[in-house]
Protein backbone atom coordinates (compact mmCIF):
# COMPACT_ATOMS: atom_id res chain seq x y z
CA UNK A 1 0.00 0.00 0.00
CA UNK A 2 1.51 3.34 -1.06
CA UNK A 3 0.61 6.66 0.55
CA UNK A 4 1.51 10.27 0.02
CA UNK A 5 4.66 11.50 1.74
CA UNK A 6 3.78 13.23 5.01
CA UNK A 7 5.60 15.51 7.45
CA UNK A 8 5.02 16.73 11.01
CA UNK A 9 6.83 17.95 14.07
CA UNK A 10 7.53 14.90 16.26
CA UNK A 11 8.45 16.91 19.35
CA UNK A 12 6.25 19.35 21.30
CA UNK A 13 6.06 22.82 19.71
CA UNK A 14 7.95 25.62 21.40
CA UNK A 15 11.50 26.44 22.43
CA UNK A 16 13.60 23.41 23.32
CA UNK A 17 17.03 21.89 22.85
CA UNK A 18 16.01 19.88 19.79
CA UNK A 19 13.08 19.93 17.37
CA UNK A 20 12.52 16.70 15.42
CA UNK A 21 10.80 16.94 12.03
CA UNK A 22 9.63 13.54 10.78
CA UNK A 23 9.04 12.76 7.09
CA UNK A 24 7.51 9.45 5.98
CA UNK A 25 6.81 8.15 2.49
CA UNK A 26 8.35 7.32 -0.85
CA UNK A 27 9.66 10.88 -1.42
CA UNK A 28 11.22 11.35 2.04
CA UNK A 29 14.80 10.59 0.99
CA UNK A 30 14.52 12.70 -2.17
CA UNK A 31 13.12 15.65 -0.19
CA UNK A 32 15.89 15.38 2.40
CA UNK A 33 18.54 15.50 -0.35
CA UNK A 34 16.98 18.70 -1.72
CA UNK A 35 16.96 20.35 1.69
CA UNK A 36 20.62 19.61 2.36
CA UNK A 37 21.39 20.39 -1.32
CA UNK A 38 23.52 17.30 -1.58
CA UNK A 39 22.85 13.95 -3.23
CA UNK A 40 24.00 12.01 -0.23
CA UNK A 41 23.88 8.23 -0.29
CA UNK A 42 22.35 7.77 3.13
CA UNK A 43 23.69 4.91 5.18
CA UNK A 44 20.65 3.57 7.07
CA UNK A 45 20.25 4.69 10.68
CA UNK A 46 23.41 6.82 10.59
CA UNK A 47 23.41 10.44 11.76
CA UNK A 48 24.74 13.10 9.39
CA UNK A 49 25.47 16.67 10.44
CA UNK A 50 24.39 18.77 7.45
CA UNK A 51 23.40 22.28 6.45
CA UNK A 52 19.62 22.68 6.18
CA UNK A 53 18.54 25.17 3.52
CA UNK A 54 15.18 26.79 4.18
CA UNK A 55 14.09 29.89 2.27
CA UNK A 56 16.10 32.85 3.61
CA UNK A 57 18.56 31.14 5.95
CA UNK A 58 20.74 28.09 6.54
CA UNK A 59 21.03 26.08 9.76
CA UNK A 60 22.87 22.96 10.88
CA UNK A 61 20.92 19.82 11.80
CA UNK A 62 21.33 16.09 12.25
CA UNK A 63 19.69 14.00 9.52
CA UNK A 64 18.99 10.26 9.74
CA UNK A 65 17.38 7.90 7.23
CA UNK A 66 15.34 4.78 8.06
CA UNK A 67 14.66 2.72 4.91
CA UNK A 68 11.48 0.72 4.37
CA UNK A 69 10.44 -1.64 5.90
CA UNK A 70 12.79 -1.11 8.86
CA UNK A 71 11.21 2.06 10.17
CA UNK A 72 8.44 3.09 12.54
CA UNK A 73 5.86 3.42 9.77
CA UNK A 74 7.22 0.67 7.56
CA UNK A 75 7.93 3.31 4.86
CA UNK A 76 11.06 5.30 4.08
CA UNK A 77 11.45 7.75 6.96
CA UNK A 78 13.76 10.74 7.39
CA UNK A 79 14.11 12.59 10.66
CA UNK A 80 15.69 16.04 10.84
CA UNK A 81 16.89 16.98 14.32
CA UNK A 82 17.25 20.74 14.26
CA UNK A 83 17.74 23.39 16.94
CA UNK A 84 14.62 23.68 19.05
CA UNK A 85 12.32 26.57 18.29
CA UNK A 86 8.85 26.88 16.84
CA UNK A 87 9.86 29.25 14.01
CA UNK A 88 12.76 27.11 12.73
CA UNK A 89 10.72 23.90 12.86
CA UNK A 90 7.85 25.61 11.06
CA UNK A 91 10.21 26.79 8.31
CA UNK A 92 11.61 23.28 7.80
CA UNK A 93 8.12 21.80 7.61
CA UNK A 94 7.02 24.45 5.12
CA UNK A 95 10.06 23.67 2.98
CA UNK A 96 9.32 19.95 3.05
CA UNK A 97 5.72 20.63 2.01
CA UNK A 98 6.89 22.83 -0.87
CA UNK A 99 9.04 19.93 -2.07
CA UNK A 100 6.14 17.49 -2.40
CA UNK A 101 4.99 16.33 1.05
CA UNK A 102 1.81 17.21 2.91
CA UNK A 103 1.11 17.82 6.57
CA UNK A 104 0.32 14.64 8.51
CA UNK A 105 -2.98 14.30 10.31
CA UNK A 106 -3.20 13.37 14.00
CA UNK A 107 -1.82 9.87 14.56
CA UNK A 108 -1.12 9.27 10.87
CA UNK A 109 2.41 7.95 11.40
CA UNK A 110 1.15 5.32 13.85
CA UNK A 111 -1.84 4.56 11.64
CA UNK A 112 0.52 3.80 8.74
CA UNK A 113 2.59 1.62 11.05
CA UNK A 114 -0.56 -0.37 11.81
CA UNK A 115 -1.71 -0.57 8.18
CA UNK A 116 1.78 -1.65 7.11
CA UNK A 117 1.81 -4.45 9.68
CA UNK A 118 4.43 -2.90 11.98
CA UNK A 119 2.17 -3.13 15.01
CA UNK A 120 -1.27 -4.29 16.06
CA UNK A 121 -4.06 -1.93 17.08
CA UNK A 122 -3.63 -2.64 20.79
CA UNK A 123 0.12 -1.97 20.50
CA UNK A 124 -0.61 1.37 18.84
CA UNK A 125 -2.89 2.26 21.77
CA UNK A 126 -0.10 1.22 24.13
CA UNK A 127 2.14 3.90 22.63
CA UNK A 128 -0.28 6.62 23.70
CA UNK A 129 -0.58 5.03 27.13
CA UNK A 130 3.21 5.14 27.52
CA UNK A 131 3.32 8.78 26.43
CA UNK A 132 0.60 9.66 28.96
CA UNK A 133 1.97 7.51 31.79
CA UNK A 134 2.37 9.33 35.11
CA UNK A 135 3.47 6.45 37.37
CA UNK A 136 5.86 3.51 37.24
CA UNK A 137 2.92 1.13 37.29
CA UNK A 138 1.19 2.83 34.36
CA UNK A 139 4.41 2.72 32.35
CA UNK A 140 5.00 -0.94 33.23
CA UNK A 141 1.61 -2.19 32.09
CA UNK A 142 1.65 0.04 28.99
CA UNK A 143 5.04 -1.39 28.04
CA UNK A 144 3.73 -4.94 28.44
CA UNK A 145 0.84 -4.05 26.14
CA UNK A 146 3.31 -2.65 23.59
CA UNK A 147 5.35 -5.85 23.79
CA UNK A 148 2.31 -7.77 22.58
CA UNK A 149 1.30 -9.61 25.77
CA UNK A 150 -2.40 -8.99 25.21
CA UNK A 151 -2.24 -9.70 21.48
CA UNK A 152 -0.53 -13.04 22.12
CA UNK A 153 -3.15 -14.09 24.66
CA UNK A 154 -6.05 -13.04 22.43
CA UNK A 155 -4.58 -14.69 19.33
CA UNK A 156 -4.17 -17.94 21.28
CA UNK A 157 -7.89 -17.87 22.12
CA UNK A 158 -8.73 -17.05 18.50
CA UNK A 159 -6.65 -20.02 17.34
CA UNK A 160 -8.49 -22.26 19.79
CA UNK A 161 -11.82 -21.03 18.45
CA UNK A 162 -10.59 -21.55 14.89
CA UNK A 163 -9.80 -25.19 15.65
CA UNK A 164 -13.24 -25.74 17.21
CA UNK A 165 -14.94 -23.99 14.29
CA UNK A 166 -13.00 -26.12 11.82
CA UNK A 167 -14.31 -29.30 13.47
CA UNK A 168 -17.89 -28.01 13.51
CA UNK A 169 -17.78 -26.71 9.93
CA UNK A 170 -16.31 -29.97 8.63
CA UNK A 171 -19.13 -31.95 10.19
CA UNK A 172 -21.77 -29.51 8.96
CA UNK A 173 -20.93 -30.72 5.45
CA UNK A 174 -22.43 -34.04 6.45
CA UNK A 175 -26.02 -33.40 7.64
CA UNK A 176 -26.43 -36.97 8.78
CA UNK A 177 -23.50 -36.69 11.18
CA UNK A 178 -24.32 -36.39 14.89
CA UNK A 179 -21.88 -35.32 17.59
CA UNK A 180 -21.08 -38.13 20.01
CA UNK A 181 -21.36 -37.57 23.75
CA UNK A 182 -17.57 -37.58 24.11
CA UNK A 183 -17.15 -35.04 21.28
CA UNK A 184 -19.77 -32.78 22.82
CA UNK A 185 -18.15 -33.01 26.25
CA UNK A 186 -14.69 -32.29 24.86
CA UNK A 187 -15.85 -29.28 22.80
CA UNK A 188 -17.82 -27.82 25.69
CA UNK A 189 -14.81 -28.24 27.96
CA UNK A 190 -12.64 -26.26 25.54
CA UNK A 191 -15.23 -23.51 25.21
CA UNK A 192 -15.67 -23.23 28.97
CA UNK A 193 -11.90 -22.96 29.43
CA UNK A 194 -11.78 -20.05 26.99
CA UNK A 195 -14.80 -18.43 28.64
CA UNK A 196 -13.21 -18.72 32.10
CA UNK A 197 -9.98 -17.17 30.88
CA UNK A 198 -11.83 -14.22 29.31
CA UNK A 199 -14.03 -13.78 32.39
CA UNK A 200 -10.90 -13.57 34.54
CA UNK A 201 -9.51 -10.85 32.28
CA UNK A 202 -12.70 -8.83 32.72
CA UNK A 203 -12.83 -9.41 36.48
CA UNK A 204 -9.24 -8.21 36.89
CA UNK A 205 -9.82 -5.21 34.64
CA UNK A 206 -11.20 -3.22 37.61
CA UNK A 207 -7.67 -2.91 38.93
CA UNK A 208 -6.39 -2.33 35.40
CA UNK A 209 -8.65 0.69 34.92
CA UNK A 210 -7.62 2.05 38.31
CA UNK A 211 -3.95 1.70 37.34
CA UNK A 212 -4.53 3.61 34.11
CA UNK A 213 -7.14 6.20 35.08
CA UNK A 214 -6.52 6.67 38.80
CA UNK A 215 -9.18 7.13 41.46
CA UNK A 216 -11.50 10.15 41.84
CA UNK A 217 -12.18 11.13 45.44
CA UNK A 218 -14.63 13.80 46.61
CA UNK A 219 -14.02 15.49 49.95
CA UNK A 220 -17.38 16.64 51.30
CA UNK A 221 -18.87 17.98 54.49
CA UNK A 222 -20.26 21.05 56.16
CA UNK A 223 -18.50 24.43 55.87
CA UNK A 224 -15.26 24.91 57.84
CA UNK A 225 -14.70 21.27 58.81
CA UNK A 226 -11.26 21.25 57.17
CA UNK A 227 -11.89 19.91 53.66
CA UNK A 228 -9.28 22.17 52.08
CA UNK A 229 -6.82 21.41 54.87
CA UNK A 230 -7.31 17.69 54.25
CA UNK A 231 -6.68 18.10 50.51
CA UNK A 232 -3.46 19.96 51.30
CA UNK A 233 -2.42 17.35 53.87
CA UNK A 234 -3.02 14.40 51.54
CA UNK A 235 -1.18 16.05 48.63
CA UNK A 236 1.48 17.72 50.81
CA UNK A 237 0.83 20.98 49.03
CA UNK A 238 -0.87 24.35 49.47
CA UNK A 239 -3.24 23.79 46.56
CA UNK A 240 -6.39 24.89 48.40
CA UNK A 241 -6.86 28.18 50.25
CA UNK A 242 -7.37 27.61 53.97
CA UNK A 243 -8.96 30.18 56.30
CA UNK A 244 -11.12 30.17 59.42
CA UNK A 245 -13.92 31.75 57.42
CA UNK A 246 -16.72 29.32 56.59
CA UNK A 247 -17.46 29.08 52.87
CA UNK A 248 -13.94 29.94 51.66
CA UNK A 249 -14.17 27.21 49.01
CA UNK A 250 -16.86 28.19 46.52
CA UNK A 251 -15.86 25.99 43.57
CA UNK A 252 -14.34 22.53 43.19
CA UNK A 253 -10.55 22.52 43.74
CA UNK A 254 -8.58 19.63 42.22
CA UNK A 255 -5.27 18.09 43.26
CA UNK A 256 -3.69 14.64 43.18
CA UNK A 257 -1.17 12.39 44.90
CA UNK A 258 0.41 9.02 44.19
CA UNK A 259 0.25 6.09 46.58
CA UNK A 260 1.47 2.55 45.89
CA UNK A 261 1.68 3.32 42.17
CA UNK A 262 -1.91 4.61 41.94
CA UNK A 263 -2.96 8.20 41.20
CA UNK A 264 -5.62 9.55 43.55
CA UNK A 265 -7.38 12.66 42.24
CA UNK A 266 -8.93 14.74 45.00
CA UNK A 267 -11.85 17.15 44.63
CA UNK A 268 -12.26 19.66 47.45
CA UNK A 269 -15.87 20.85 47.37
CA UNK A 270 -17.89 23.69 48.82
CA UNK A 271 -19.43 23.08 52.23
CA UNK A 272 -22.82 21.42 51.84
CA UNK A 273 -25.52 23.11 53.94
CA UNK A 274 -28.67 25.21 53.58
CA UNK A 275 -27.70 28.52 52.05
CA UNK A 276 -29.42 31.52 50.51
CA UNK A 277 -26.22 32.90 48.98
CA UNK A 278 -26.49 32.61 45.17
CA UNK A 279 -22.80 31.92 44.55
CA UNK A 280 -22.56 29.49 47.46
CA UNK A 281 -25.62 27.59 46.20
CA UNK A 282 -23.88 27.10 42.84
CA UNK A 283 -20.85 25.71 44.66
CA UNK A 284 -23.05 23.31 46.65
CA UNK A 285 -24.73 22.10 43.44
CA UNK A 286 -21.31 21.42 41.94
CA UNK A 287 -20.25 19.61 45.10
CA UNK A 288 -23.23 17.26 44.85
CA UNK A 289 -22.48 16.66 41.17
CA UNK A 290 -18.85 15.87 42.04
CA UNK A 291 -20.00 13.20 44.48
CA UNK A 292 -21.90 11.45 41.68
CA UNK A 293 -18.85 11.53 39.39
CA UNK A 294 -16.30 10.23 41.91
CA UNK A 295 -15.29 6.68 42.86
CA UNK A 296 -14.97 7.33 46.58
CA UNK A 297 -16.30 9.95 49.01
CA UNK A 298 -14.54 11.21 52.12
CA UNK A 299 -17.28 12.44 54.46
CA UNK A 300 -15.44 14.91 56.69
CA UNK A 301 -16.73 16.17 60.03
CA UNK A 302 -15.64 17.63 63.37
CA UNK A 303 -15.60 15.63 66.64
CA UNK A 304 -18.95 16.96 67.83
CA UNK A 305 -20.81 17.30 64.52
CA UNK A 306 -21.28 14.16 62.36
CA UNK A 307 -21.34 14.66 58.59
CA UNK A 308 -24.89 14.95 57.29
CA UNK A 309 -24.04 14.37 53.62
CA UNK A 310 -25.74 11.21 52.35
CA UNK A 311 -24.33 9.09 49.55
CA UNK A 312 -24.68 5.59 48.16
CA UNK A 313 -21.14 5.75 46.81
CA UNK A 314 -18.32 3.92 48.61
CA UNK A 315 -17.28 6.27 51.39
CA UNK A 316 -15.06 6.75 54.41
CA UNK A 317 -16.12 8.79 57.43
CA UNK A 318 -13.28 11.02 58.58
CA UNK A 319 -13.39 12.97 61.84
CA UNK A 320 -11.00 15.92 61.66
CA UNK A 321 -9.59 18.48 64.14
CA UNK A 322 -8.63 15.92 66.75
CA UNK A 323 -5.79 18.31 67.68
CA UNK A 324 -8.40 20.46 69.39
CA UNK A 325 -9.00 17.78 72.03
CA UNK A 326 -6.40 18.31 74.74
CA UNK A 327 -6.05 14.60 75.53
CA UNK A 328 -5.18 13.78 71.92
CA UNK A 329 -1.46 13.09 72.13
CA UNK A 330 -0.03 10.17 70.24
CA UNK A 331 3.22 10.46 72.15
CA UNK A 332 1.47 8.97 75.14
CA UNK A 333 0.62 5.85 73.12
CA UNK A 334 3.51 3.39 73.00
CA UNK A 335 1.75 1.08 70.58
CA UNK A 336 0.69 2.93 67.37
CA UNK A 337 -1.78 0.16 66.61
CA UNK A 338 -3.75 1.21 69.67
CA UNK A 339 -3.96 4.78 68.40
CA UNK A 340 -7.36 4.54 66.70
CA UNK A 341 -8.81 2.65 69.69
CA UNK A 342 -7.46 5.27 72.09
CA UNK A 343 -8.99 8.12 70.13
CA UNK A 344 -12.24 6.21 69.71
CA UNK A 345 -12.47 5.81 73.49
CA UNK A 346 -11.57 9.45 73.89
CA UNK A 347 -14.32 10.55 71.52
CA UNK A 348 -16.80 8.33 73.34
CA UNK A 349 -15.90 10.03 76.60
CA UNK A 350 -16.41 13.35 74.88
CA UNK A 351 -19.90 12.14 73.89
CA UNK A 352 -19.27 12.44 70.16
CA UNK A 353 -22.50 11.87 68.25
CA UNK A 354 -22.40 9.68 65.13
CA UNK A 355 -25.09 8.97 62.61
CA UNK A 356 -25.91 5.43 61.52
CA UNK A 357 -23.44 5.48 58.62
CA UNK A 358 -20.48 6.54 60.82
CA UNK A 359 -19.91 3.47 62.95
CA UNK A 360 -16.23 3.11 62.02
CA UNK A 361 -14.77 6.53 61.31
CA UNK A 362 -11.06 7.32 61.13
CA UNK A 363 -9.76 10.12 63.34
CA UNK A 364 -7.25 12.63 62.01
CA UNK A 365 -5.86 16.11 62.30
CA UNK A 366 -5.29 17.65 58.89
CA UNK A 367 -3.51 20.51 60.67
CA UNK A 368 -0.87 18.40 62.44
CA UNK A 369 -0.87 15.46 60.01
CA UNK A 370 -1.98 12.96 62.66
CA UNK A 371 -3.72 10.00 61.01
CA UNK A 372 -3.23 11.24 57.42
CA UNK A 373 -0.90 8.39 56.44
CA UNK A 374 -3.34 5.89 57.95
CA UNK A 375 -6.13 7.51 55.93
CA UNK A 376 -4.12 7.10 52.71
CA UNK A 377 -3.73 3.39 53.41
CA UNK A 378 -7.44 3.05 54.23
CA UNK A 379 -8.36 4.80 50.96
CA UNK A 380 -6.10 2.41 49.06
CA UNK A 381 -7.63 -0.66 50.72
CA UNK A 382 -11.16 0.64 50.10
CA UNK A 383 -10.51 0.95 46.36
CA UNK A 384 -8.12 -1.92 45.65
CA UNK A 385 -10.21 -4.94 46.59
CA UNK A 386 -7.61 -7.51 45.51
CA UNK A 387 -3.82 -7.48 45.41
CA UNK A 388 -2.24 -6.04 42.28
CA UNK A 389 0.16 -8.68 40.97
CA UNK A 390 3.10 -6.98 39.27
CA UNK A 391 3.73 -10.16 37.25
CA UNK A 392 0.16 -10.37 35.99
CA UNK A 393 -1.27 -8.74 32.88
CA UNK A 394 -4.31 -6.49 33.32
CA UNK A 395 -6.68 -4.99 30.78
CA UNK A 396 -6.34 -1.21 31.14
CA UNK A 397 -8.25 -0.08 28.05
CA UNK A 398 -12.05 0.25 28.07
CA UNK A 399 -12.27 -0.70 24.38
CA UNK A 400 -10.39 -3.93 25.00
CA UNK A 401 -12.63 -4.76 27.95
CA UNK A 402 -15.79 -4.25 25.89
CA UNK A 403 -14.41 -6.49 23.13
CA UNK A 404 -13.67 -9.27 25.63
CA UNK A 405 -17.12 -8.87 27.18
CA UNK A 406 -18.75 -9.17 23.75
CA UNK A 407 -16.75 -12.29 22.94
CA UNK A 408 -17.64 -13.81 26.31
CA UNK A 409 -21.35 -13.17 25.73
CA UNK A 410 -21.23 -15.07 22.42
CA UNK A 411 -19.32 -17.93 24.04
CA UNK A 412 -21.86 -18.09 26.84
CA UNK A 413 -24.70 -18.37 24.33
CA UNK A 414 -22.87 -21.12 22.45
CA UNK A 415 -22.22 -23.10 25.62
CA UNK A 416 -25.77 -22.65 26.93
CA UNK A 417 -27.43 -23.75 23.70
CA UNK A 418 -24.87 -26.31 22.52
CA UNK A 419 -27.17 -29.30 23.10
CA UNK A 420 -30.46 -27.62 22.23
CA UNK A 421 -29.88 -25.91 18.89
CA UNK A 422 -28.30 -26.60 15.52
CA UNK A 423 -24.56 -26.52 14.91
CA UNK A 424 -24.83 -23.73 12.35
CA UNK A 425 -26.19 -21.42 15.08
CA UNK A 426 -23.39 -22.49 17.44
CA UNK A 427 -20.92 -21.85 14.65
CA UNK A 428 -22.32 -18.33 14.13
CA UNK A 429 -21.92 -17.53 17.84
CA UNK A 430 -18.31 -18.74 17.83
CA UNK A 431 -17.52 -16.71 14.71
CA UNK A 432 -18.95 -13.63 16.43
CA UNK A 433 -16.77 -14.33 19.46
CA UNK A 434 -13.71 -14.68 17.20
CA UNK A 435 -14.54 -11.39 15.46
CA UNK A 436 -15.00 -9.53 18.75
CA UNK A 437 -11.58 -10.67 19.93
CA UNK A 438 -10.06 -9.68 16.60
CA UNK A 439 -11.16 -6.08 17.13
CA UNK A 440 -8.60 -5.81 19.93
CA UNK A 441 -5.59 -6.41 17.69
CA UNK A 442 -7.30 -4.83 14.68
CA UNK A 443 -7.57 -7.95 12.51
CA UNK A 444 -11.35 -7.53 12.36
CA UNK A 445 -11.71 -3.83 13.28
CA UNK A 446 -13.57 -1.68 10.78
CA UNK A 447 -12.27 1.59 9.38
CA UNK A 448 -14.44 3.71 11.70
CA UNK A 449 -12.89 2.13 14.81
CA UNK A 450 -9.38 2.50 13.40
CA UNK A 451 -9.88 6.17 12.49
CA UNK A 452 -11.36 6.94 15.90
CA UNK A 453 -8.40 5.40 17.74
CA UNK A 454 -5.71 7.20 15.77
CA UNK A 455 -7.55 10.53 15.86
CA UNK A 456 -6.70 10.65 19.59
CA UNK A 457 -2.96 10.58 18.85
CA UNK A 458 -0.83 13.72 18.77
CA UNK A 459 0.07 15.25 15.42
CA UNK A 460 3.61 13.87 15.05
CA UNK A 461 2.95 10.34 16.28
Amino acid sequence: MEFETIVALATPPGNSGVAVVRISGKKSKQIAQKIIKERLIFEPRKMYLKKIHVKNFVDYALVVFFPSPHSYTGEDVVEIQAHGGYFLARCIIDEVVSLGARLATAGEFSKRAFLNGKMSLDQAEAIMDIINAETDMQAKFSTELLQGNLRESIENHQNELTDILAEIEAKLDYPEYEFSASETTNTLKKLKTIETSLNNLVADSKNGLIIKNGVKIAIVGAPNVGKSSLLNALTKSEKAIVTDIAGTTRDVVEAEYQYNGIIFRLFDTAGIHDSTDTVEKIGITRAIKTIDECDLVLRLSEPNAPCQVKTKKPHIDVINKMDLISLFDKRETENPQCHSEQISTLCHSERVKRDEESQNPIYISAKTGEGVDELKQLIFEKIITSNIDQNKFYLTNTRHIECVKAATAHLKNAIKNFNTTTMDIISAELKSAWTALGEISGTTANETIIDKIFSKFCLGK
